[in-house]
């Protein structure tokens, strides 16, 4: 099976290490990593990703707009926005623009694997069940 594209955007140490920790249980994903706003905008030009997890404020951008982009290039792309502040005006809005959810870091990140599953069995990214034929 071909994995899935996921494009993962932080810029705080902490935050890339426990996501990666939580990616590395997604083996369906080929996981792209940057930390800065000029590389995520070159990658969202050139590629298509399946999922694309962003903060929402990144030096120089705004996770709303990876959001917009990784939707023009796959219109079918899930977005997930986490971040550090806790507002819920903010999180209407992102998924008001798409966004599949809104995470708050540190302590909702534990909620990024239950996501990432709903995400793969909503959006038809989870690997076939044992003996369903293959595509």
């Amino acid at each position: 099976m071909t994995k899935k594209q996921l494009l993962f955007i932080e810029e705080e140490g902490y935050v890339v290490a426990r996501v990666e920790e939580i990616l590395s249980g997604f083996p369906l994903f080929e996981v792209t990593r940057v930390d800065d706003a000029e590389s995520a905008r070159a990658l969202l030009e050139e590629k298509a990703f399946d999922v694309v997890i962003t903060d929402i404020y990144l030096r120089g951008a705004s996770g709303l707009e990876f959001s917009f982009k990784a939707r023009e290039k796959n219109k079918d792309a899930c977005v997930v926005i986490i971040t550090g502040i806790d507002n819920s005006y903010m999180a209407a809005k992102a998924v008001k623009e798409g966004a599949f959810d809104y995470v708050v870091k540190p302590p909702g990140l534990e909620r990024l694997a239950n996501i990432l599953k709903i995400v793969s069995l909503v959006r038809g990214l989870g690997a076939p069940e044992e003996g369903a034929p293959q595509p």
